[in-house]
Formats: C-alpha cells, structure tokens, sequence
C-alpha cells in the first residue's frame, strides 16, 4: 500500500481549543444542550422501553433524514404506540437528540477506553492503534450517515453540532494532546497543532473518499493498512530522528 499524503491545513480550519470550550460553556446554558448531557450520562443505565424506542428512531431517521422523518409515521412503522415514544421524548427534535447523543456517548466511551491502554505502549503502535480505532467507526455507513444528519441538524441547532464537536472530534483530539504530552519524542509543533494534523492525515482522505461514493466500506485489513501507512508518514513529517 502506497504512503497517504494530505495536503489539508487542518489547524486553520478549526478553531483552537480554548475557543470552543468558551463556546462549549456558553452554550452549557442552552436548554437543548442540557438535555443531551443528561441523557449522555445516563447512558449507562438505559430502560429496556426507552432503548427500543431509541433502536426504533435511529433506524427510522437513517431510513428517512430528519424532515422526513415524523412521530406518527415511525410509531405506524414500528408496531410502537405514540405514547411509548412520547413517555421518553416529548418531541421528534428531543427524540433525535437522543439518538444523536447514545452513539457520541458510545463513541465517547470507546476513546476513554483506548485512552487508558496507551500510556504503556510506543509512540507508534499507540498512533496506529488510535487510528485503526477511529477509522473503525468512522468510514462505516452507519457513522457516515449519522454525520450528515448531525450537519443537517446543527443548520437549526447549533448546540446539537457542538455537542458533537465536543464529544466526538474534540475527545479525540484530547487523547492524542495526553498521548503526545507522555511520550517525549522531539516533536515539530505543539501538541494541540499535532493532534489536528494526526486526524487531517489519517481520516481527511479516506472519508472524502467513502462520501464521494469512490470507496466502500474498508475492511479490518485495509484499514489497519491505512492505519500504518498514515502513521508512517505522519512519523516523517511530524516527528525529528536524533
């Protein structure tokens, strides 16, 4: 497999992490962000009605977007009464709130996870591992739509597209600051630039590629291919040799 190269200034197109938690707090007084905080931390404990409900939505709203999606026609569809749905969620913006939130809360805790095996490793498994983990879950069809639908939300509620920067992008970019701050290699840029360009080199290509329709779905093989291959070069490129 040949070197994957990005071209992609990935740290001028975000903005710097003190901005977005300033943004993170102001919007932490936003009701609707509240709400998906609640429901992240109780995750945990889910009640068996509620987490039909939740399989039953997610499904209906990859099937038909969020405006095309309605209470009725997903209760119709379902064999779920109106009522069930309504005992949870008193909306169809709160219900896909939820969804939204339960899968950034499993991919929350899959980082947190990974996070806590890397300490111990070297610099490059750690990386390659990071990488495999987060292309794992994001080149699938599921996440790819999960994501358009997140883009498509945030246009009417912008806390629901923070939410998701915090949790998904964000948390990423916080395992790799602590991975980078543990190992004392001799690094070109600072850990905050160097965790955006490992993201920008790993994923930037291989998604345009899996949106554009020009890829399928990679399998575990590929991707722990693509994983190596993105780690070496960004070993190269962002990482001096005594």
């Amino acid at each position: 497999m040949s070197s994957v190269r990005s071209d992609v200034d990935f740290e001028g197109a975000l903005p710097g992490r003190d901005a977005t938690a300033a943004r993170g707090a102001e919007a932490a007084t936003n009701g609707t962000t509240a709400f998906v905080r609640l429901l992240g931390e109780r995750r945990d404990k889910p009640r068996a009605k509620e987490q039909e409900v939740l399989d039953v939505a997610t499904a209906y709203f990859l099937k038909h977007g969020y405006q095309g999606a309605s209470i009725n026609a997903m209760a119709r569809s379902s064999g779920i009464s109106k009522e069930s749905i309504y005992r949870y969620f008193s909306s169809k913006k709160q219900l896909f709130e939820a969804v939204m939130c339960r899968e950034l809360a499993d991919y929350g805790n899959l980082l947190t996870r990974l996070s806590s095996t890397l300490s111990t490793m070297e610099l490059r498994d750690a990386l390659v591992m990071i990488a495999e983990t987060v292309l794992d879950v994001a080149t699938t069809d599921r996440c790819l739509q999960l994501r358009r639908l997140v883009f498509e939300e945030a246009r009417n509620s912008p806390d629901v597209g923070q939410h998701y920067y915090q949790i998904g992008p964000e948390h990423a970019y916080a395992v790799l600051e602590n991975l980078f701050t543990q190992h004392h290699a001799d690094f070109l840029f600072e850990t905050s630039v160097m965790s955006r360009h490992f993201i920008a080199l790993i994923a930037w290509r291989i998604m345009l590629e899996r949106e554009c329709a020009v890829r399928p779905t990679p399998n575990k093989q590929q991707v722990r291919e693509w994983a190596e291959a993105s780690v070496g070069d960004f070993m190269k490129a962002f990482v001096r040799t005594r």
